[in-house]
């Protein structure tokens, strides 16, 4: 229990340190950050700084930072296209994805939800058929 309180006090410099470039939203061991820009060119050098002042806030505490987690989620609207980013950090390219998991929910770049009913459909349907075997024994000690 004191782990994830202890490490929340660590970082808690965190946002601080990028809060000119970068919003950052801290959850116990995972952090996120948000770059908004409606021009492409600020867009695309506003998130290279960001990522560069993570890592050396990294380095500077001792912390390493794990690339293979590292993402970048470009969100669009519908009818907007996509901005191709490349980040490098440390000779390391982040990987760009269309989706992630944030708090239990998935989240695509269009904001659709379409990804995360897909994945609890079949979690509802099973929940629904036990419920419908349950209801059907009428038992009162199965219910």
């Amino acid at each position: 229990m004191l782990g994830p309180l202890l490490f929340l006090i660590y970082i808690n410099d965190l946002p601080v340190s990028i809060s000119k470039t970068a919003k950052s939203i801290l959850f116990t061991d995972d952090t996120s950050i948000t770059v908004t820009n409606e021009n492409k060119t600020e867009f695309r050098y506003t998130l290279q700084l960001a990522m560069i002042e993570i890592s050396n806030w990294f380095q500077s505490n001792r912390l390493t930072l794990n690339y293979e987690k590292t993402h970048l989620l470009h969100f669009v609207t519908k009818k907007q296209a996509e901005i191709q980013q490349q980040i490098v950090i440390s000779n390391t390219v982040i990987k760009n994805i269309s989706n992630t998991r944030f708090l239990g929910l998935i989240i695509d770049k269009t904001l659709s939800w379409k990804d995360h009913i897909t994945e609890i459909i079949p979690k509802l349907n099973k929940a629904c058929y036990i419920v419908r075997t349950l209801t059907f024994l009428r038992s009162p000690e199965v219910l």
